[in-house]
């Protein structure tokens, strides 16, 4: 049975691989080992390949580089969206997995955050955690969504300047149960 794309990408390293393309485009094998700080070569080849292969990257230019082909690497955005399909047919021990995984994830990045800053710093910086309740119908939940979809979109979009910080949003939403 094929990997589910879901499993594909909530593995630790290709998790960040993505978030880093999605962060800066375009980028070399040796640019991502830099960025990423941790990943050895080999282990960044095996995963390129695996999200390569799972049509989530692509290679959008090659260089000739000292009598060999370095590839760029780039995230293809549309296909990262898990369907309605896949989603229906995963069961709920597999969404309880995925979730785990997801905030493993999350959590990673936070320590990897605050242990690298000052405690000063974390406002300054826009670090921030909070859960609240909401009291919806389900239009006005989906009009909510739907609102705030286009507000992360427009921030997604804007470019990369020496004015602008790479910050991460994850969103969760579970529904009461009633």
């Amino acid at each position: 049975m094929a990997e589910k794309k879901a499993d594909i990408m909530l593995h630790p390293i290709r998790m960040r691989i993505i978030q880093e393309l999605v962060k800066s485009p375009n980028q070399t094998v040796q640019q991502l080992i830099d960025n990423l700080g941790d990943v050895p070569q080999a282990t960044m080849y095996r995963h390129l390949k695996i999200l390569s292969d799972a049509e989530l990257i692509h290679v959008v230019e090659t260089n000739k580089v000292r009598g060999t082909v370095e590839k760029v690497y780039a995230v293809l955005v549309e296909n990262l969206a898990i369907t309605d399909k896949e989603l229906e047919e995963t069961a709920p021990e597999e969404h309880l997995r995925y979730f785990m995984t997801y905030q493993a994830n999350l959590a990673k990045e936070f320590e990897r955050y605050v242990m690298s800053q000052q405690p000063a710093s974390y406002k300054e910086d826009g670090l921030g955690y909070w859960q609240t309740t909401m009291h919806l119908s389900d239009e006005e939940f989906e009009e909510f969504a739907e609102k705030l979809g286009h507000l992360i979109k427009e921030a997604v979009e804007k470019k990369p300047n020496k004015d602008r910080r790479a910050r991460r949003l994850a969103t969760i939403s579970i529904p009461e149960v009633e």
